[in-house]
């Protein structure tokens, strides 16, 4: 009687290859690529808790604030003062230029951030002190390696993870007949968990219909 196994990176890399049905070097080389391709549209395509992560620190004492590795979208965003949780509110860079202007020469508490760019966020109000601050954001999750083996994906959205492996592998083939099978299983996958997702995150006095 076959044993069930946990997804792994080495598990997976065996699955694209007999699914691949393709031992060749080219294919076999390619493999970590499809699979970084597939973690990567995961990441974007899904809003799962598995995904979302926590950082805690002190504000910067000037506008500009490095955002967290593998940060893809903030959930919120805010800090301590006077013993209390102020929120930040998000909104465009040009609004927030307009509201604080990078030559402001004074502090304030800030009130709102916008994504400056992909790896810093602006602060619309420069820090008087370094207040606690706290981020909770969607990430993407450590890669997956042969020296890591598993993840949040590989443990909760195995499914999912393989066939988005496999249509990054059939895009690459150029086989439209595997593309098109590729893209209705992996659609299938994500179906599935984004519904159980929806569903985690109703309030539990809502009445909600399952389908």
């Amino acid at each position: 009687m076959a044993t069930y196994q946990n997804l792994t990176y080495a598990r997976l890399v065996e699955q694209l290859k007999s699914y691949g049905e393709r031992t060749d070097d080219a294919f076999v080389n390619s493999i970590p690529l499809f699979i970084m391709l597939a973690e990567n549209r995961l990441a974007t395509e899904m809003k799962q808790q598995g995904f979302q992560a926590v950082v805690t620190g002190q504000l910067p004492p000037s506008n500009i604030m490095p955002k967290p590795s593998f940060w893809k979208e903030s959930i919120s965003f805010g800090y301590m003062v006077d013993g209390r949780f102020q929120q930040l509110y998000l909104r465009s860079l040009e609004w927030c230029r307009a509201y604080w202007p990078v030559t402001a020469n004074t502090t304030n508490a800030p009130m709102y951030y916008a994504d400056y760019n992909i790896s810093h966020f602006y602060l619309a109000g420069t820090p008087s002190h370094a207040a606690d601050f706290e981020l909770v954001y969607y990430a993407r999750l450590d890669p997956l390696t042969e020296e890591h083996q598993e993840n949040w994906m590989t443990l909760n959205a195995p499914q999912a993870l393989l066939y988005a492996a496999l249509l990054e592998a059939a895009i690459w083939k150029k086989n439209a007949g595997d593309i098109a099978q590729m893209q209705a299983s992996y659609g299938q996958a994500m179906g599935a968990l984004l519904a159980e997702n929806r569903e985690r995150l109703a309030d539990r006095g809502t009445v909600v219909e399952r389908g």
